[in-house]
Formats: structure tokens, sequence, C-alpha cells
């Protein structure tokens, strides 16, 4: 007798990020208590949600760690696996290395792994993945189900550095079932000239990834600017996101997220 398919519900938060710690903080304990009572399985937060992207992290790594462990336990309380956004020091080999990586929480708050930023980009302080020495971390989800994940330029700037693109690895890999994209880009206005351009590009980018990879992609944006400090709130709603959040298959896409402001949603897949 074959297994019943089971139906998971996959979410993300498009929420404000800021140079403030305990502000990011707790705009990521709001959304486990939103994941836990929608009865979410797997939760996605933008790129650097807990310590914002900026350098100043390096300066606050023990007021980082700490903030860390509040939101480590909300989310064992709450039962959901999570995919968390954040530069971290990591204890390695090498020795103490500032990473930009998703860090993925279990639902029974054991941290399985993470994802290191693969391309990173000029200012982020810190070292990117090695495509060759380091493997790329696979989440379980089910059996021959696994979660692969990018983190903002691992998705679309291999190409200015003449490297393979790391979808087109996750898609020779029979057992990745979903791509998680955790993005923070750049906010522009929509006056600026390069606004129309870069939107355009980076859906229709992330349309034809999924549609060449036959691979469902889960993403999610910011909604601030980089160097917003988390004091005027009006600042939320401002500027549209660099990309569009959501789920998108080869088919298009099965969410319509609105591109201003704190959006959670989920699709169950």
């Amino acid at each position: 007798m074959k297994k019943a398919l089971e139906t998971m519900r996959f979410a993300a938060a498009q929420i404000p990020v800021s140079t403030n710690i305990q502000y990011n903080k707790k705009e990521i304990l709001k959304s486990i208590d939103w994941a836990k009572e929608n009865k979410v399985d797997h939760l996605l937060t933008p790129e650097c949600a807990l310590s914002g992207y900026h350098s100043g992290w390096t300066y606050n790594k023990e007021e980082l760690a700490d903030a860390l462990k509040e939101v480590e336990k909300a989310q064992k309380d709450a039962k959901i696996n999570l995919h968390l956004g954040t530069f971290f020091e990591e204890n390695e080999v090498i020795g103490n290395v500032n990473r930009n990586q998703i860090r993925h929480y279990n639902a029974y708050g054991n941290f399985v792994g993470s994802t290191n930023k693969t391309f990173v980009c000029d200012g982020e302080n810190c070292l990117g993945r090695d495509p060759i020495l380091d493997p790329i971390t696979l989440i379980e989800i089910g059996y021959n189900q696994n979660i692969a994940s990018l983190i903002c330029n691992d998705f679309w700037g291999y190409h200015e550095i003449g490297r393979k693109p790391l979808t087109t690895e996750y898609s020779d890999i029979p057992e990745v079932s979903i791509i998680f994209h955790a993005t923070n880009g750049a906010k522009v206005s929509e006056d600026d000239p390069s606004f129309i351009p870069f939107d355009m590009w980076h859906n229709g980018f992330l349309h034809m990834t999924s549609y060449s990879c036959g691979i469902p992609i889960l993403t999610v944006d910011a909604c601030t600017q980089w160097e917003w400090d988390g004091e005027d709130e009006t600042m939320i709603n401002k500027f549209r996101t660099s990309s569009q959040s959501g789920l998108i298959t080869k088919n298009g896409w099965l969410t319509d997220v609105p591109r201003y402001g704190r959006q959670y949603f989920y699709y169950d897949i």
C-alpha cells in the first residue's frame, strides 16, 4: 500500500529589518506567534532578519547571541520549523568566522544546520561558502524530500563572477523538492530609473528559474531599507520590496503577497 502524501504548510514573513537587534527580535517573535496560530510547518524569514543587514552587528555579537537564544526558545515552544536569516559568528575549523546564513531549526527546537551565503557582496564583512569545499546544506522534510536554500545574491549574482548558478546544482539533486530564498534587496524609490528594469528582471528570473528547475521557490524579502534604525514606523510601508515575496512554480505565482509593509503568508503543498 502506498503511503498517503502529506500536506505541508510553508510560510514566510515579509517583515521590517532594522539596525536595531532588539527591534528585529520582536518582529521575529511576532512572526513565530503568527506561525503557531496558523499551524505553519515551516517558517522562513528575510536575509539578516535578526542581525540586520549592516556591519554594526560585529560590534554587538553578545547582544545578537542573547537575542538568538530568545528566538530559539520561542521557536521550540511554538513547535514550528524555523529558517532564520541572520549574520552570525561561527566557530569553525579555521577559527571564528562571520557568516551570512539561514539557521535551520526543526519543530523540536534542535538546530539542524545552516545555509551559508555563497556569493557575498562588498561590505557584508563575512566569508562566503566555498562552492567546491563546502557542501550544500539540505534540510530533510520527508522521505526523499528536502529543502535547499539560497540567500539573496546566491540566486542571481553568480553571473557577476562567472560561476555556475546554484539553482542548476539544486535541479540536479532529485531529492530537492522546494527551494527557500531569503533576501534583503536594496530598496529604491519607484521614481528611480533603475526601479522598473530591476523589478522586472528579479521577478522574471524567479519565474524562469522555477520553470527551468521544475522546483517550487519560496522567496521572501524585507520591507525596509538596510540603514533603517527602527524608529520611524512609517518607513515600513514606504518602499516596495526589491522582489516579490511568495511561492512561485513553473506555472507562476501561487500567492499574491502585497509588495509593501509587513506581510505574513503561507501556502499548503
